[in-house]
Formats: C-alpha cells, sequence, structure tokens
C-alpha cells in the first residue's frame, strides 16, 4: 500500500464583511477587500497545544493559545470528520480590527475550517461549503451566518434558517459601488449591544424593516441606487446601539450630504459603512471631519466587495493558485475568480 503525502502548509485568505447593511439585520452581510491571512503549518509535537504567532499591531489582544478561535475551528472539523489532528504551527498576518464590526472573528473561524478542509482534502474527507457555513455557525459567537457566510462565499449573502439548516443565497454586488468605512478608535461589544436591544418590537418596525429589506435588494439589482438611502433605513437595532455610540447619526448624515447613497453601522458596530458611486474621498472626508468634531478619532478606508469569499492561495505540495495581486487605497486585495456569474453554495 503506496503511503499517502499530506500538504506540509497551507495559505487561507478570508476578507472582512459588514453585516445587517441597515434593516438585514442578523440577515445581510457583504464581503469586503480586506483581508486576514492564516498560514498553517504542520510542525510540532502536541496536536492540542499549537504554536501561533500574530502578526500586526491590529492582532495584539488575540489569543495565542489553544483557545484561538481559528485553531477551535480548525480542530473541530477534524474532530468531526474524526481524522487525527496534526500538531501545528500558525501565523496569523491581521489587517481587519478586532471588535469594530467589521467580522475578524468570523474569519478566524471560516480560515480555520477552510485550512482543515484543505488538509483533509489529501485525505478524501473535504466538506462541502454547506457544511463549512454549518460548521461556522455553530463557532461563531451567538451562531448567526450574517458574518460567517460573505467570509466563505463572497459577494452580497442573505441567509435564514429553514427547518433547522442554514440557507444561504449569495449574489454579486454592484461593481459601480464602493464601501466607505469609517472606524473609530474604539471597539463596540457585540453582546453589550444586544443587551440594549428590545425583547420584543412592534408590528409597524417589522414592517419598515421588512419592506426596506426588499427595497435594498431591489435597488441593488435594478441599479437604482437613489433609493439606497431609505432602503439603509432600520428600526430594530441602530436605535438602541446609538446608546454606544452617539455619534453615529451625525456621521451617517454626513456620509450622505457628502454624496453617499446611505450609510448605517456595520454589523454591530463600532465602524461605519457607507455606499457611494462617486465622491469616495469627499464622502470618507466628511466622515473623518465629523467625527473629529464630535470628538470621536478614527481611520477610514475605502474598499471593493470581495466577489469570491475565502480561498487557499497555496499548499506546499501539490498546485498553487496563482493569483494576480491588485493595489487600491493601499489595500492589497485578490480580484474574484469569476466576476460574470455567481457561485452555487456547493462549489
Amino acid at each position: 500500500m503506496m503511503a499517502q503525502v499530506f500538504p506540509a502548509s497551507v495559505t487561507v485568505l478570508t476578507p472582512a464583511t459588514s453585516a445587517n447593511l441597515g434593516p438585514g439585520f442578523d440577515s445581510l452581510g457583504l464581503a469586503l477587500r480586506l483581508y486576514n491571512r492564516f498560514v498553517i503549518e504542520e510542525s510540532g509535537d502536541d496536536p492540542l497545544r499549537p504554536s501561533i504567532e500574530v502578526l500586526g499591531a491590529l492582532g495584539a489582544s488575540l489569543s495565542t493559545g489553544p483557545d484561538n478561535l481559528f485553531f477551535r475551528a480548525f480542530a473541530l472539523l477534524f474532530e468531526r470528520k474524526q481524522a487525527q489532528l496534526p500538531a501545528l504551527r500558525i501565523r496569523m498576518i491581521i489587517d481587519i480590527p478586532p471588535g469594530c464590526g467589521l467580522g475578524s472573528s468570523a474569519t478566524a473561524v471560516v480560515g480555520g475550517l477552510v485550512a482543515a478542509n484543505e488538509l483533509l482534502r489529501a485525505r478524501d474527507l473535504a466538506v462541502s461549503k454547506e457544511e463549512l457555513l454549518a460548521l461556522a455557525v455553530e463557532v461563531e459567537a451567538g451562531n448567526h451566518p450574517d458574518n460567517v457566510a460573505p467570509a466563505l462565499l463572497g459577494g452580497l449573502v442573505a441567509t435564514t434558517i429553514v427547518g433547522g439548516k442554514i440557507r444561504a443565497v449569495k449574489t454579486l454586488f454592484p461593481d459601480a459601488l464602493k464601501a466607505i468605512i469609517f472606524t473609530p478608535s474604539f471597539p463596540m461589544d457585540t453582546v453589550e449591544g444586544r443587551k440594549l436591544l428590545p425583547a420584543s418590537y412592534s408590528k409597524a418596525d417589522v414592517t419598515f424593516n421588512t419592506g426596506r429589506v426588499a427595497l435594498l435588494l431591489t435597488a441593488l439589482q435594478t441599479g437604482h441606487y437613489e433609493l439606497i438611502g431609505e432602503a439603509m433605513q432600520d428600526r430594530l437595532h441602530q436605535p438602541y446601539r446609538q446608546a454606544l455610540f452617539p455619534a453615529m447619526p451625525d456621521i451617517i448624515n454626513a456620509a450622505i450630504t457628502a454624496g453617499a447613497h446611505g450609510a448605517s453601522l456595520s454589523g454591530g458596530g463600532s465602524s461605519l459603512i457607507a455606499l457611494a458611486s462617486s465622491r469616495f474621498q469627499e464622502v470618507l472626508q466628511a466622515m473623518q471631519e465629523t467625527a473629529r468634531a464630535l470628538g470621536v478619532n478614527g481611520t477610514g478606508m475605502i474598499l471593493r466587495a470581495d466577489q469570491q469569499g475565502a480561498r487557499v492561495l497555496s499548499t506546499s505540495r501539490g498546485h498553487i493558485r496563482k493569483e494576480k495581486i491588485a493595489r487600491y487605497e493601499d489595500k492589497y486585495y485578490w480580484p474574484p475568480a469569476r466576476s460574470s456569474e455567481e457561485l452555487p453554495l456547493n462549489e
């Protein structure tokens, strides 16, 4: 019997995400061209005690022990497939600020699962993206799919649960639009933010949001971007989370006045996202200047949507996926493998 040869290392790239986009509470998410990169090598003696190195000042607070979220997700897939967990050396290159509503934890969960799946592929134990998504929701804090789904699939993803199973539908986000991100210097605790939400909502508020979700998706699909401002209005979470970020409405209004089609809190915050088809720098400048005037320091980015989702950049044995690197707004990104068609969930 011939011995199998397994990949000795895997490099995975996972995009940032912006959840909700205003009215799509816990159901909409958009992948962005800002990335965390994870490099995994089979190295060491103890599978339960990986060597973890975090590169980048943004990752200074991340755990380097066995409770590291990336490692937990990685180990979970090996456990579910009843495969022997290898000893690992993990390097994490962090460019997405944790705790700021850009899906940093989702990149760790999805990155760990995709890396594990690539190693298991050599053993004929790889699973489908549907299975990876279900596991990602299981690991993600709060068990919400709105960040992990776009991190895995790319593009704009609508999610729901049908018969206990996650259903995710991906559509390509319009190339004409860019996301202007303003990230305050302070994080917002998602758990604390959810504690501010009411236990029930009025029929009027629920109807308000469902109508805006329908309007937003239709506006994006048909190119009626003038409707985005109204479509990104929300009554289910932003008014309550505003207690943690009082300057939020003024910064959102500044973005729209400067030329953005619409703006909202990104996920549970603290980042804000504005969607625009022109005047990108003016919108960003208006958000930053308004924030400073209100005593809020922060940083800004202008990003395109990531249409591809998490991907394996290389393995040490087998083929290397060559990806042309482009530069945009001081951030490196990998263009989508296919930009003209929707990728099925199980591809």
